[in-house]
């Protein structure tokens, strides 16, 4: 049961070395606050107390923040109600409410720009990224990364530097780019080094360990992460002594060493509870529960607890990380543990708790997915705002020196302008997101300057079609919606893993997934992307089930070469490719074995990764006659 790994990133390691944690530094801002007066030192003790309850109880947290930025407003110091909005959009962070996050943050970096304070833009940036980062944006948050990196290093502040690297390397560590992520560590490492900062070169050997735990490379993951603790506890860092010891024990439950795994989740647990850290409480709840669940299901496992006492355990800490999930409102972890209930519950053998909590699960994954689309549209509106600021600020520099009545008539003029833009560009953009969800982001570009028809070729590419073995006969036995829900549970997962690899799905037929790299935008190494891709299927589906336990396979074909690609129909349109390795690549599917990677000799050759493969030979190919083939392993 593969651990969920906590990146120890800016938002994760605010503690201060000496810095009083918990109840007793919020007691002895709580003591000060009466005596302030209503100055701009309250503001930052306010500040200080909604961002030292975001970690703890970021409903208090907005509370304070709440006054901190009224107090601002009050008074009309401008820096300070950006300091509120900031404080604000950290506790809706800590609450996975992204999209009011991104209101907060914005707001604030919209007054730093106001103000030209070139280190609140910077650490605005860093917090936009942030929340990008957990949304899965990497894009974006690579984006607001390198924005606030730019300023570092125009004023040289070596230590931001350092911690923007480690947050660079955490969004390509997400994205399973370990050798880029390890890169932007070790740049990191060395910065710290060099200024002799312990805690920020203890931060980079936890998040080298969690590249080589994702790389189940469990010895190397446990030496950097014991390397780590050692430097936190000199430092009396609890918090980060906290993510480590759980880390630690993602690393056992991995192993399916489970009672190792046990005792450092309680280890981590108790610390949280010391700190009254809720978001890591829950996170640890649901550990724990995964790994009494590894217990009942693992036949490797050492453990000598009866496998019911196992799954009674495992159902009570799900249910206790729900509960705390609900109350932090962190809608990502309660789907993940609706779901690994269900499991239990269907072990133990209790179908009717399955299914309810199994529907739990789709409910609260239907909420994830429509409140990623309402902030993804949102963030757009969001970032037009920001851009339509440095515009208007711009204009402001440029007429400060003209008379006030051409200013005010240009400025009015200028708005009356926008608000026609802004009118129009709110219906093109109906119209755009409606394109971009059928046709890939190029071709709708190409599409609306009226380039139609579009046919395009491309002299290398690779194809991957992935199809459900025996599906046929596993959906005559079974309701219609049944089997479209656990089609659409697995081309979802499919529709991830091509955006993580950088794929781009062109369609699916029945129950056949088809998906390509290299198409509309050329990419050199297109075959190791699509190599990569297809074995993280065959790795993190390889144990799928259906709800009623049913193991499903997968047949999964490769193959590259030359292909022609285009958009085809005018009501409804459709971007195809044509070619023989689709063809072929069709054919190493319908050809392979249930559970494993089929590819040609001619993707195989075009490889520059290391891979392992078994020959099968040649093989008479429908359509194509004899054909070397082979299955492909990871190294």
């Amino acid at each position: 049961m593969k651990g969920i790994v906590l990146c120890v990133g800016l938002l994760t390691t605010w503690y201060a070395n000496g810095q009083k944690e918990g109840d007793k530094r919020i007691d002895s801002l709580l003591q000060e606050l009466p005596k302030a007066i209503e100055d701009t030192n309250k503001v930052r003790l306010l500040n200080d107390l909604s961002f030292t309850y975001h970690n703890i109880n970021p409903y208090e947290g907005l509370k304070y923040g709440e006054q901190c930025l009224t107090l601002a407003t009050k008074i009309n110091w401008k820096e300070g109600i950006a300091i509120g909005n900031s404080c604000i959009g950290a506790n809706y962070h800590r609450k996975s409410e992204y999209l009011k996050a991104l209101e907060y943050e914005f707001n604030a970096m919209t007054i730093y720009q106001s103000l030209d304070m070139k280190t609140g833009i910077a650490s605005e940036s860093i917090n936009v990224g942030n929340v990008y980062s957990d949304q899965g944006n990497h894009a974006k948050a690579l984006e607001y990364y390198i924005k606030a990196l730019t300023i570092y290093e125009q004023t040289g502040n070596k230590r931001s530097i350092a911690s923007v690297d480690i947050n660079i390397g955490n969004v390509y560590n997400d994205e399973g780019n370990y050798n880029r992520a390890l890169s932007y560590y070790q740049k990191a490492f060395d910065a710290n080094q060099s200024l002799g900062y312990e805690k920020g070169i203890a931060d980079n050997e936890v998040n080298i360990g969690n590249v080589y735990n994702n790389q189940s490379k469990y010895a190397d993951a446990l030496s950097y992460y014991l390397k780590a603790l050692k430097s936190m506890e000199h430092l009396g860092d609890k918090n980060s002594i906290a993510i480590i010891i759980g880390n630690i024990g993602n690393v056992y439950n991995n192993e399916s060493n489970y009672a190792k795994a046990l005792e450092y989740y309680n280890k981590a647990q108790k610390i949280n509870e010391e700190l009254e850290n809720k978001k890591g409480i829950a996170v640890l709840l649901g550990q724990i529960g995964s790994a009494y669940l590894g217990m009942a299901g693992d036949p490797k496992s050492k453990v000598t607890i009866r496998r019911p006492v196992a799954l009674h355990k495992a159902i009570d800490y799900f249910n206790k990380a729900i509960e705390q999930d609900k109350s932090i409102g962190s809608l990502k972890y309660i789907q993940l543990n609706y779901k690994q209930l269900s499991i239990a519950q269907e072990m133990l053998g209790d179908n009717k708790a399955a299914l309810n909590s199994y529907k739990q699960y789709v409910f609260w994954k239907d909420s994830v997915f429509s409140q990623r689309n309402s902030e993804k549209i949102a963030n757009i509106i969001a970032q037009r705002k920001i851009d339509v600021m440095d515009k208007e600020l711009m204009i402001q520099k440029l007429e400060v020196d003209k008379k006030r009545n051409e200013r005010i008539f240009f400025i009015i003029g200028l708005g009356l302008l926008l608000a026609v833009i802004l009118v129009i560009a709110k219906e093109r953009k109906k119209s755009e997101l409606l394109l971009l969800n059928i046709l890939p982001e190029k071709i709708a570009a190409r599409l609306k300057n009226k380039e139609h028809p579009i046919a395009d070729k491309f002299e290398a590419a690779s194809i991957i079609f992935i199809d459900i073995a025996n599906f046929t006969g596993f959906s005559e036995k079974r309701d219609p919606k049944e089997t479209v829900d656990m089609l659409n549970d697995i081309f979802t997962r499919f529709d991830m893993l091509a955006e993580k690899h950088g794929l781009e799905k062109i369609k699916t037929i029945g129950d056949c997934y088809m998906a390509v790299c290299g198409i509309p935008e050329p990419h050199a190494g297109h075959s190791d992307a699509t190599a990569l891709m297809a074995l993280d299927v065959k790795r993190t589906m390889g144990k799928y089930k259906s709800l009623d336990g049913t193991p499903i396979l997968f047949r999964i074909g490769l193959d590259c070469g030359p292909v022609v690609a285009g958009v085809i129909g005018k009501k409804k349109f459709i971007y195809d490719l044509w070619g023989d390795p689709v063809n072929s690549a069709s054919r190493m599917e319908g050809s392979g074995v249930a559970g494993e990677v089929h590819c040609s000799d001619r993707f195989k050759n075009s490889l520059k990764g290391t891979y392992t493969f078994v020959s099968r030979g040649e093989l008479e190919i429908k359509g194509k006659g004899m054909m070397r083939t082979w299955l492909l392993h990871a190294s």
